[in-house]
């Protein structure tokens, strides 16, 4: 694979692991602190609110300026606000106000960092390593998603949210110093004769390839809004659920999320096979699917290993579909218009991200019925498989850009992917 890719998998691993610490401290901070729910789940509003701000800017400058030095910036901004984050715990703010504000503007430099990131993949690795490539980039973060919530429960227990958040922002210090070593890639970029179009050109060139040129593109963005809420819904609850429904300690709320992280991993590990057996939109479908059974299955469980080993293999289902769309969409789409649609597609998937944590937020508080909700976000899952079986991504996958804008719906003849275990 390269010196150069290894290098940019030890930085996204290391940030990874960062985030992942983060994702399970700041949640657990605020339910401490306020004992709310609904104040538990503002967080996740706030840390996705800027993907409906910054997603389209971000994909236009992953397409205008040096890729690598986006993602360099990124982890430094992202170092700078963790670490006042990490001065307000010690200084023990009790403001959930002033917790949300810091969270929001970390919350922005995700949106900026990403398009940049997909985008530069494809500029050091060839089209028939881009697979094997985000399967280990999965890999990676879906160990860390393992191994994190452990160590933020065990630090959280030994050493106190303070130190627990102060990692964080060292971890991105350091992802910032491994892309730093990967010199220039020379990708693509957008060819420029004469004038630079403005912004909203940028924009409306990457609008029109999405939603007139690439119904593939379009079913598989309108897919992962819908899965992205069913997740979500649940997701925003689920600290709350372990914490209220079934009692759980900081440390075996770590070890049930571990179990998140091990499902995944698991996916990220066979997508990469199935991938090459198989047509990339079959394999979303049908872990769509798989993912809408296994979450109803998940409403009568009350034992806390059966519960974590299920959710595991929610998230195997969803790692595999992650792999899958990232590899397609890297494929079948011009190097120049990458980072815009990444963008794009990310911005209308994550659209749902803030709605379902707020409908879990306000479903909890008001019925007081987790498992309603549970139940609602496996229905979800089964209806957008369905959905997604009359549209483009039922048919073979493209294999060029300028294939994928020519795909149509599937015949009636098409027949549905092997399922594995």
């Amino acid at each position: 694979m390269g010196k150069r890719y290894h290098l940019l998998l030890g930085a996204y691993v290391t940030s990874s692991l960062g985030n992942w610490v983060y994702r399970i401290t700041l949640p657990l901070l605020v339910l401490h602190q306020t004992g709310s729910a609904l104040s538990t789940s503002l967080v996740y509003v706030v840390e996705y609110l800027p993907f409906l701000l910054l997603s389209l800017p971000g994909g236009v400058w992953a397409d205008r300026f040096d890729r690598r030095r986006i993602l360099v910036g990124g982890d430094l901004a992202a170092a700078a606000v963790a670490g006042v984050l990490a001065v307000l715990v010690i200084a023990d703010v009790h403001s959930l106000g002033v917790i949300l504000v810091v969270a929001l503007v970390l919350g922005c430099v995700e949106p900026v960092y990403h398009p940049a990131f997909q985008s530069f993949l494809p500029e050091i690795l060839p089209k028939d390593k881009l697979a094997q490539g985000n399967g280990r980039l999965q890999s990676g973060d879906n160990i860390m998603g393992m191994v994190g919530p452990v160590i933020a429960g065990g630090a959280i227990a030994v050493l106190g949210y303070e130190a627990t958040i102060t990692f964080n922002a060292l971890s991105y210090l350091v992802s910032a110093g491994a892309i730093l070593l990967i010199g220039d890639s020379g990708g693509q970029r957008a060819p420029r004769t004469g004038k630079r179009p403005t912004f909203r050109q940028d924009l409306a060139e990457a609008g029109q390839y999405i939603f007139r040129r690439n119904r593939l593109l379009l079913a598989g963005s309108l897919l992962f809004t819908g899965t992205n809420f069913a997740t979500w819904i649940v997701q925003a609850n689920f600290v709350f659920y372990l914490t209220s429904y079934r009692h759980l300690s900081p440390s075996q709320i770590g070890g049930v999320l571990a179990c998140q992280g091990a499902g995944a991993v698991l996916g990220a590990a066979v997508a990469g096979r199935l991938n090459k057996r198989f047509e990339a939109g079959r394999i979303i479908i049908c872990t769509t699917a798989a993912a809408g059974c296994l979450t109803l299955v998940l409403v009568p469980l009350r034992e806390t290993v059966v519960i974590g080993l299920l959710w595991g293999l929610v998230f195997a289902c969803a790692s595999v579909n992650m792999v899958s769309w990232f590899t397609l969409r890297q494929r079948i789409v011009p190097g120049h218009l990458l980072g815009r649609v990444v963008a794009a597609t990310r911005m209308l998937a994550f659209t749902s991200i803030p709605v379902a944590a707020l409908v879990g937020g306000f479903m909890e508080s008001a019925l007081h019925n987790v498992y309603l909700i549970i139940a609602l976000s496996g229905v979800v899952r089964l209806l957008l498989a369905v959905f997604a079986w009359f549209t483009p991504m039922r048919g073979p996958a493209p294999t060029s850009p300028a294939e994928a804008e020519r795909a149509e719906p599937a015949g009636p003849a098409a027949p549905p992917v092997e399922q594995t275990s």
